[in-house]
């Protein structure tokens, strides 16, 4: 488990980056599950501790799990 009690730093300019970012803000606050997915080394890790934190749970311990090491 990692609890952290600072946002995630994540920087960037581009007009991509920035409306992910926006979508992070919208999506945090509702209590929805949600898929993230790319290439490896993108920042997944990244956007999920930013939805935590931004979300209602952020409070609560943010627990990370890869689930490409998980067996069926």
């Amino acid at each position: 488990m990692d609890q952290s009690s600072s946002a995630p730093r994540m920087i960037g300019e581009s007009a991509n980056f920035l409306e992910m970012q926006e979508h992070i803000s919208i999506v945090a606050p509702l209590n929805k599950p949600v898929l993230i997915v790319g290439e490896r080394g993108t920042g997944k890790e990244l956007v999920a501790a930013r939805l935590h934190f931004l979300s209602r749970r952020w409070e609560q311990s943010f627990l990370k799990i890869n689930c490409a090491a998980m067996s069926e």
